[in-house]
Parts: C-alpha cells; sequence; structure tokens
C-alpha cells in the first residue's frame, strides 16, 4: 500500500479509499460482505474510508462504525452530508447523527455532497469551518465541485480536499480544477475510478450492464459505449502484458496523474478489495500512461462544468 497526506493537512491516508456508495441500495449484497470487505481491506493497508449519509439514509455510516470499532485510531474516515441540508443548522443536525452512527467523537473527513442552489457555498463553508474549530471534524471536504463553486467560493484555503467524478474514461476536471488543487495542495480524491466496472472489461455488450443505477451511465450509451469498449481493450491488452488486471491498470493510470492522491473504489467483496490494492506499488511505464491518454480524450472532449456521468446536477 502506499500512503500521502490529505492536502495541507498532518492526516495521513492510504492511497486506496473504500467506498460504501453500494449500500446506498443499488447492491444487493448482505452487509457480513460489506463487513468481510472492510476486514479485507484493512488487511491490505487501507486505512482510508468513505462514506455518506444518503448510502441507505445512514445504513452504510452504521454499518462502517460497526467494521471500525476498536479500530478508530487505525482508520481515517470520510463521510458527507446532502446537499439537500446545507443551510448551517442542518449541518449540525447532519454531523451530530453521522457521528453517533459512526460510534466516533470525531470524522476526520467531513464533505458537502454536492454543491446546492442554495444556500450560498459560503454559508455552507463557514458552518463547516466552525465544526473544524471544534474538533467535531479535522478536514474539510467539497464533493462534485466545478469551475462554477469554486469561482463562486473563491477561498480554495479554506477547503481540504475535492471529491470529483474522474477516470480515465471522464476527466474533466482535468481543464481548471484539477490545476487549481494542485496549486493549493488539496487532496483530490476520485469516485468512480473505474467507471462503475466499465474499466474492469467485464462488460463486452450492453446486455451485460446490470439493471440498476449503472443503466444512467452515459458512457453506457449506444454509440458512446463502443468507443469506450475500444479503450476499455487496450487496457486489457496492457493488462496482458504487464500481469496485471485491467482494474489495476485503469486504477494506476489514475493514481499516476498529477495531483490525485487517493481513488475511491466501490469492491463489493474481499477479492475485488484485494485487487484493487494491486494497483499500488508500482508505475504504469510512461509510454503507456501517455497511449491510455491520448486514446481515451476524445470521450471527454466538450464536456461541460454541470455534465455528468448520469446527466444530472443540482445546479443545473
Amino acid at each position: 500500500m502506499e500512503y500521502t497526506k490529505l492536502g495541507n493537512t498532518d492526516i495521513t491516508i492510504s492511497r486506496i479509499c473504500y467506498g460504501s456508495w453500494r449500500l446506498a441500495g443499488w447492491d444487493t449484497k448482505l452487509d457480513q460482505n460489506f463487513l468481510d470487505t472492510v476486514s479485507k481491506a484493512l488487511d491490505c493497508g487501507v486505512t482510508f474510508f468513505d462514506t455518506a449519509e444518503a448510502y441507505g439514509d445512514g445504513h452504510a455510516e452504521h454499518l462502517l462504525g460497526r467494521a471500525c470499532k476498536g479500530k478508530r485510531h487505525d482508520v481515517i474516515i470520510a463521510t458527507k452530508f446532502p446537499f439537500q441540508k446545507s443551510a448551517p443548522d442542518q449541518i449540525r443536525k447532519s454531523v451530530e447523527r453521522s457521528l453517533r452512527r459512526l460510534q466516533t467523537d470525531y470524522i476526520d473527513l467531513y464533505q458537502q455532497h454536492w454543491p446546492p442552489k442554495k444556500p450560498p457555498l459560503q454559508d455552507s463553508l463557514g458552518a463547516l469551518l466552525e465544526l473544524k474549530k471544534e474538533g467535531k471534524i479535522r478536514a474539510i471536504g467539497v464533493s462534485n465541485w466545478m469551475e462554477p463553486e469554486w469561482e463562486e467560493y473563491g477561498e480554495p484555503a479554506n477547503i481540504d480536499s475535492l471529491q470529483p467524478c474522474y477516470n480515465l474514461l471522464w476527466r474533466s476536471v482535468e481543464k481548471t480544477v484539477l490545476p487549481l488543487c494542485q496549486k493549493n495542495n488539496l487532496a483530490v480524491i476520485p469516485y468512480s475510478p473505474l467507471c462503475q466496472g466499465l474499466l474492469t472489461g467485464k462488460f463486452k455488450s450492453i446486455k451485460d450492464v446490470p439493471k440498476d443505477v449503472r443503466q444512467k451511465n452515459k458512457l453506457f450509451a449506444s454509440g458512446v459505449f463502443e468507443k469506450a469498449l475500444g479503450v476499455v481493450a487496450r487496457v486489457q491488452e496492457i493488462a496482458n502484458e504487464l500481469k496485471k488486471t485491467p482494474s489495476q491498470v485503469a486504477l494506476r493510470w489514475l493514481l499516476d496523474q498529477p495531483g490525485v492522491s487517493a481513488p475511491i473504489v466501490g469492491a463489493s467483496s474481499p477479492a475485488q478489495i484485494e485487487d484493487n490494492c494491486g494497483a499500488c506499488g508500482w508505475s504504469l511505464p510512461s509510454a503507456m500512461h501517455q497511449e491510455l491518454s491520448e486514446l481515451s480524450a476524445p470521450l471527454s472532449e466538450g464536456l461541460q462544468s454541470h455534465d455528468t456521468l448520469w446527466n444530472w446536477h443540482p445546479r443545473r
């Protein structure tokens, strides 16, 4: 496992973060499966875990709290409050609920899940700064902020991390937001680093895609899907050459991108998290990295600030 600092903080995180979005209801695996996967993640050196109040209406936080009981000082817990609850008084209520579910008296990284239309971002961040002063949270993060949000808020020094959608097939963050984070030393913790399984190579046709939230993924749409498969095919070839898996190659491409701290993986089994952790401890040869970058670039051409994989954004 590789480790790094969370932006400008003194918090050390593993460069693989295990996320719990599957517990929002789109995966029917038993709770015990999640607990077993967390246990395997810990065995593999993962110390960084991401969840949210919105995942299963707090159920994911509750399970993560169970999984980390007795290990609290060995792990870094990140969670998020819903964008619909971004008023200062609502944020305070959310953090108290999250603390109870996580069975802890502090949250390492507390994040705004999406940028809302109102209240002003300044109000929400002001509440987070107060919580940080009080010691209830150690670091402040935002998720899904793009150019308009950074321009509106204008004080990146008050923020410790950004959680964007970012992977080999979806690279809109590279235009100006990733450089902004690098300039201000903000941690970048990308979600959907394997594009909801597309970069693992397991989907050979549209018929292979499960009838769940992935049906809304724009890269699974007819016409685009076929182009994405061309990139995935080269990922598979490179994986074979390097004796790695496609997941490891796709994650390593992201880990080698300047400014990226820790991709958030959503493994559904202990075997998957072990495979994902195999992305650490080596680097993608520069020629292969550049080839994949050039091959995949056309898929992200023309993306606007509030374009998302699911064609939905609360500020549109």
